[in-house]
């Protein structure tokens, strides 16, 4: 991995000057993103992530609050099947409470000090916890290193990096373009060893158009979400469509030896083990029925899992 530049905490602790609220169309200003502390031991168990071949000299960006983003695999490369993006969250950084609508998502935790936050309710298009339905009761969990959690389109979800160092997360996003849409509101990194100075004016014209790109995002954690348990439902955690996600990236996939290490490694560009977990299929969605209101870099260097 090459050498990521340290942010210092008066940059982190930046989220976003302006967002423009992606269901009214009208520029709001907020404080920094204040995520709620979860006090659940990491969970989560070890995934196996298959070996994909990066498109040739993936190209990265500098988001929003420094978060750096390099995109291995882009829709426009998998005809739009999915985009594979792996991204370094530094300190207290990670996106507020939003939700996708042509998309659904995996997270690949590979460093630890991370917490995800998700709902279990189902918000149809067009409806809105907070602006035109009921805030929203979520769960968060902190998850281990080498962990894989999903989630469908529809849902509330955020995260963050609760540690104290830059931390590496992969990003599978199957359908939607959202890999464009963060091309748009990033800057341009040529030189991973020295970064290029934040621009929120790009960061603000993307979030402008958030909704063309199936993005429903909030302003601020408690724009959307009432309150916060650490009642993880175990089937969150246990379904995680991993072999959907083995499937969809089957095209680039290969097994390879196991290694002789009890920790077993993980590769991008070099090697790592396949292993299919069977997806239960539980449902923990209710459907919310309010009528709508009108309204990083990716690197050889061998990554040892925790």
């Amino acid at each position: 991995m090459a050498i990521v530049k340290k942010l210092s905490m008066a940059i982190t602790g930046v989220v976003f000057s302006i967002l423009v609220s992606s269901s009214r169309g009208e520029a709001v200003n907020f404080p920094p993103i204040n995520f709620p502390k979860v006090t659940s031991l990491p969970t989560g168990e070890a995934f196996d992530f298959p070996e994909i071949t990066p498109n040739p000299n993936p190209s990265s960006v500098l988001f929003a609050e420094g978060e750096q983003i390099s995109f291995l695999k882009t829709t426009e490369s998998t005809n739009g099947q999915y985009a594979l993006m792996e991204i370094i969250i530094p300190p207290g950084g990670g996106p507020p409470p939003h939700i996708h609508r042509d998309l659904d998502e995996w997270f690949y935790f590979i460093d630890p000090g991370f917490t995800l936050y998700m709902g279990d309710e189902t918000y149809p298009e067009g409806v809105i916890p907070g602006i035109n339905a009921p805030k929203e009761n979520i769960h968060g969990v902190n998850a281990k290193p080498g962990t894989l959690f999903y989630t469908d389109r529809n849902h509330l979800h955020s995260h963050t990096n609760t540690g104290t160092t830059p931390a590496r997360e992969l990003i599978i996003a199957r359908g939607g373009e959202i890999d464009k849409w963060f091309q748009l509101g990033g800057v341009p990194i040529t030189d991973l060893s020295n970064l290029p100075a934040l621009d929120f004016s790009k960061f603000t014209s993307a979030v402008s158009v958030a909704p063309n790109y199936g993005l429903t995002i909030s302003s601020n954690f408690g724009e959307f979400v009432n309150t916060v348990d650490s009642n993880f439902p175990d089937e969150m955690v246990k379904d995680n469509h991993a072999d959907e996600l083995i499937a969809l990236l089957s095209n680039n996939a290969r097994p390879v030896p196991e290694s002789s290490s009890a920790l077993g490694v993980l590769a991008f560009g070099a090697f790592c083990a396949i292993s299919i977990l069977k997806r239960k299929h539980k449902s923990v969605s209710r459907i919310v029925t309010v009528a709508p209101q009108t309204t990083q870099n990716y690197s050889n260097q061998v990554i040892k899992k925790k």
